[in-house]
């Protein structure tokens, strides 16, 4: 069997009635596949269905004087910047916590009305209160492989994050000054988060799903509403949820 036939069976085992798909990544646990970034994305969308809308993070963590909708990379690994220069044309409009969207329902996500990272109106409010979505880890655990958490935080206004406003010059997609001045809820000094007590958490409910496989791959799924609130009522009961021990 080739390696393309072997990933294409992997990820033919991915069957997800959510129609938006979140997907995060880490290629290193595929390494042993030997395949170029445009087979892997060949296989994996394909395998996932030509319905399904794809959600890739496209986050920008180094600071920079300006920030390009079109053009500025992401940092959010080689997968998800791969789908941003060849084939989304769809990015949500902030310096930071950015987001590429491919797939037919490309249009629905808001990507421009808030100035917030995960605030109200942002494209992370939109995929965590939606029934219909579902975030994806692909070699990698929620640590990584979660954003949606980070929109818990912000929601419930977590006692050790504030918000900082970014001084980046921030130009849409027709490379025009975006006259606003954005904001994310960042950590504040002395605190760490962590995420192993929310992974044991979501997995006790059967919320956080464990897909496996005879490579042993780290693969995870959970649907964003159900996780969402889930952690929700767990940061609601204690402020500390998040946060390392």
């Amino acid at each position: 069997m080739t390696k393309k036939k072997e990933i294409k069976n992997l990820f033919k085992k991915l069957k997800f009635k959510e129609n938006y798909l979140i997907i995060h990544s880490d290629l290193t646990s595929f390494y042993e596949f030997k395949l170029n970034i445009k087979d892997f994305f060949k296989s994996l969308s394909c395998s996932l269905g030509k319905n399904k809308t794809l959600i890739f993070p496209s986050f920008t963590l180094k600071k920079t004087e300006k920030w390009y909708c079109n053009k500025s990379k992401g940092e959010s690994g080689a997968l998800s910047e791969y789908v941003r220069k060849n084939f989304s044309n769809v990015r949500s409009i902030h310096p930071v916590h950015s987001i590429c969207i491919y797939g037919p329902n490309k249009n629905k996500i808001p990507i421009n009305k808030c100035i917030s990272s995960f605030g109200k109106n942002s494209p992370w409010e939109w995929l965590c209160k939606n029934k219909d979505v579902r975030n994806i880890s692909l070699g990698i655990g929620v640590a990584g492989g979660a954003t949606i958490w980070h929109y818990t935080e912000e929601k419930l206004k977590v006692h050790y994050r504030s918000y900082n406003t970014i001084k980046t010059k921030v130009y849409d997609s027709k490379n025009k000054l975006v006259k606003k001045n954005f904001k994310y809820f960042a950590r504040k000094k002395g605190f760490k988060n962590s995420l192993i007590r929310c992974e044991k958490f979501l997995r006790k409910k059967n919320i956080l799903k464990i897909h496996k496989n005879s490579y042993q791959i780290p693969i995870l799924s959970m649907n964003a509403k159900l996780a969402t609130d889930a952690i929700c009522n767990q940061l609601i009961k204690n402020k500390n949820f998040l946060l390392k021990k």
